[in-house]
């Protein structure tokens, strides 16, 4: 009985990358792609409205996300904080808090912020376009090495935007936390 001639091996080898050419890759393990795409305001929140603001500025924390972050902040933004060992107030510009932001995340094994409550004679709308708020927070940083911060505090808030239809920006941020 006469075998039938054997393919060379560079021919074998052709066919073989042939076929994986030609078979779409195919994962059976992997998700189904997610036919409609998912909303960016309905699951960050949506900066147009002030609630939703508060929601953005807790997802960029959630997901230490420094460019979600940055994109809150007014060009000429300022925060500030009391130095309780000098007994002043100390502040700084939009580009230091967008640096020591991501320093903070890159640092951070996770970061847990909570917005807490409106303060009494918050969530002030001067008009469409300037809004003053005062919340109460709570914040958790567990960092890479394990430890661990936490504290509470408020955050009094100026918020602008040049028309009803933007998103709100945060202009200044007054700190009066207790880390």
């Amino acid at each position: 009985m006469k075998l039938p001639p054997r393919p060379s091996f560079p021919v074998v080898l052709l066919a073989g990358i042939l076929l994986l050419l030609l078979v779409p890759a195919c994962n059976p393990f992997a998700p189904a792609l997610d036919e409609v795409p998912a909303d960016q305001n309905a699951l960050l929140g949506n900066p147009i409205y002030v609630r939703g603001f508060f929601d953005r500025f807790r997802a960029a924390y959630q997901l230490r996300d420094s460019t979600l972050y940055g994109q809150l902040l007014h060009p000429r933004f300022r925060f500030t904080y009391h130095d309780f060992a000098a007994n002043v107030d100390r502040s700084w510009t939009r580009d230091v808090d967008a640096n020591t932001t991501y320093r903070l995340f890159r640092a951070a094994r996770s970061t847990n912020l909570q917005w807490t409550q409106y303060l009494p004679s918050s969530d002030t709308l001067s008009s469409d376009t300037l809004a003053n708020v005062e919340r109460s927070f709570l914040l958790t940083i567990e960092q890479r090495d394990d430890e661990r911060f936490s504290g509470s505090g408020t955050a009094r808030l100026v918020l602008v935007r040049k028309n009803r239809n933007d998103p709100w920006r945060m202009r200044s941020w007054y700190d009066r936390s207790e880390f």
